[in-house]
């Protein structure tokens, strides 16, 4: 057999972007955070007893994430440029600590009406240091060949190892969890969602050309 060219396509790719910040980028970041999230202890006590819990979405709104805020919306752009996508402006929609202690997982979903997603880890430990990510394609799991190697190429679920001061980005649509707390340490984390604001006017029309303009003098 002869062959003259060969190569194999990756077509549509899903993009998961991770980003480690250096000791003294995150280290005041993490400290303006957990300053926060002392204030919310102070309001509620009785979350200290909880399993697991989370903030308000508007988390993003207070000058304690001042700096976690620049270091998200500079990694957004940065996307957005990569992809080369014609916009305008992206801001952060919602933004949220999610609190958990051992045993408690987070199960499987996606973020509706946003653009992108990630999570910003505060805290994590052995056992605490993990994301899920989960094959978007449903009729991929119509026929499973059992693999001899599991790599990027063929499993239905992705871990992604996280650790303190390292930032997340994915889109909004990609199904994603988080396992069970493992370790006897609080796993503290920032969710957060970003959208394009003017979406509706500038960037939802259809993405074909007519083939004759319409005359409305």
């Amino acid at each position: 057999m002869k062959i003259e060219k060969s190569g194999t396509l990756k077509l549509f790719p899903t993009y998961v972007w991770a980003t480690q910040l250096s000791p003294e980028t995150y280290q005041p970041i993490n400290r303006d955070i957990q300053s926060r999230l002392e204030i919310i202890l102070g309001q509620r006590p009785d979350l200290r007893g909880s399993g697991q819990w989370q903030t308000d979405q508007d988390l993003h709104r207070h000058p304690e994430l001042t700096g976690l805020n620049q270091v998200i919306m500079s990694t957004a752009r940065g996307i957005c440029d990569s992809l080369t996508l014609d916009y305008d402006r992206i801001h952060i929609t919602g933004c949220w600590a999610n609190v958990s202690n051992q045993g408690y997982p987070h199960k499987q979903h996606i973020h509706p009406n946003n653009y992108l997603s990630g999570a910003y880890y505060v805290k994590t430990a052995a056992g605490a240091d993990a994301i899920d990510f989960h094959d978007p394609r449903p009729q991929a799991g119509l026929l499973v060949p059992r693999a001899r190697n599991q790599d990027l190429a063929n499993p239905d679920r992705i871990t992604l190892n996280v650790r303190k001061g390292m930032l997340v980005m994915f889109p909004a649509w990609l199904q994603h969890s988080v396992p069970p707390n493992r370790s006897e340490t609080t796993r503290v984390s920032i969710a957060f969602n970003l959208m394009f604001p003017d979406f509706g006017e500038r960037m939802a029309s259809p993405l074909w050309q007519a083939d004759t303009s319409t005359d409305w003098s």
